[in-house]
């Protein structure tokens, strides 16, 4: 690790490396270093090539969209990455592995749960400054770092190839979660015939993915800055708002069991969608605004499609913890689904 980090700093003494956060994708370090006889503190992240299978594709992103926030009115902190001592973004090693440094913003929290209005509040209108800043970067100059990664039909397309391929045994268990996505499957053509323009969108807007001042209110806390920007590729603006939606209206985690800890809280979705269109009122165009309503189901089904399409297969893509985990995970996005749509029918 020492040997990492010297790619990276003419340092004259290494404080400390320590994991840090609850990522379940990259595996990350908090960094303490002494240069130049002055204490700094960064972050050491090894980048998951094999779910991010073009990692200096990610890096080319991930530059552009800091350097572009640069540039912009944005108050909040900018992830912006550290390059090596010979001017790289990703120092590759000798077993394969890819390593960043990003800076540390000290004094921060982060939650993995949107427990009150304020915080929801806060959270969209974090996404929604960043979308809006993002708005005058030209969507083409990102590369899709996950092919198809929000792609409705793509994602329905794979789903009909994992029923016909399915294990026999998990797919009769599964049978009644299966017709409630073919039920809705809909959902997915009639949000592409909207044609919605492409954006420099995050991606994955839960609300562990931003950074809160530590020392404000955590019921109505400040928003220090957005982090995790692996995904930021063009996108469309219902997977922002839609993944807000998803991952902060109810308490429930995405493991939880027992559905009757499900329940959608309409005052989170208000306040998620005031938060956001407040950033982004006057930018979105009368189709997007018109559309947001569609955006926590699709991202729901979507989801709930990934869950299901991969239980019935064998547990290919996602970690499970135990037998019948993502069938677990595919019932709970259903049962949220659900409401979201009594909600906006």
């Amino acid at each position: 690790m020492e040997q990492i980090v010297q790619h990276f700093f003419d340092y004259q003494q290494l404080v400390s490396l320590s994991p840090f956060g609850t990522g379940h994708i990259n595996d990350t370090y908090r960094l303490e270093i002494v240069v130049g006889g002055q204490p700094q503190t960064w972050l050491l992240q090894r980048l998951n090539h094999h779910v991010f299978r073009q990692p200096e594709a990610v890096m080319q992103n991930i530059q552009l969209v800091a350097e572009h926030l640069g540039k912009q009115d944005y108050s909040l902190k900018i992830l912006s990455p550290r390059p090596t001592l010979d001017g790289q973004w990703l120092h590759h090693d000798e077993t394969g592995n890819y390593w960043r440094v990003f800076p540390f913003f000290d004094k921060t929290a982060s939650y993995e749960q949107v427990e009150t209005p304020g915080q929801a509040y806060a959270a969209a209108k974090a996404f929604g400054a960043f979308a809006r800043a993002l708005d005058s970067l030209d969507a083409a100059q990102l590369q899709e770092t996950i092919p198809n990664f929000h792609d409705g039909r793509w994602r329905l397309e794979q789903f009909h190839q994992a029923v016909q391929n399915a294990i026999p045994e998990r797919l009769a268990e599964a049978r009644a979660e299966v017709d409630a996505i073919l039920e809705h499957q809909s959902l997915f053509q009639r949000v592409a015939d909207l044609h919605l323009p492409l954006r420099a969108i995050h991606h994955d807007t839960k609300v562990n993915n931003l950074l809160f001042d530590a020392a404000s209110d955590k019921a109505h806390p400040t928003a220090v800055a957005v982090i995790d920007l692996d995904t930021v590729m063009p996108g469309i603006v219902l997977s922002d708002f839609g993944d807000l939606v998803r991952t902060a209206t109810s308490l429930a985690n995405e493991d939880e069991a027992d559905l009757n800890k499900i329940h959608f809280r309409q005052a989170i979705y208000n306040a998620l969608l005031e938060g956001f269109l407040s950033q982004m009122g006057d930018i979105l165009t009368p189709e997007e605004r018109s559309a947001l309503p569609l955006a926590g189901p699709w991202l729901t089904l979507m989801q709930a499609v990934r869950f299901i399409g991969d239980y019935i297969v064998g547990d290919i893509y996602y970690k499970v913890k135990y037998a019948g985990h993502n069938l677990v995970r595919g019932r709970g996005q259903l049962a949220l689904l659900g409401q979201i749509a009594d909600f906006i029918a």
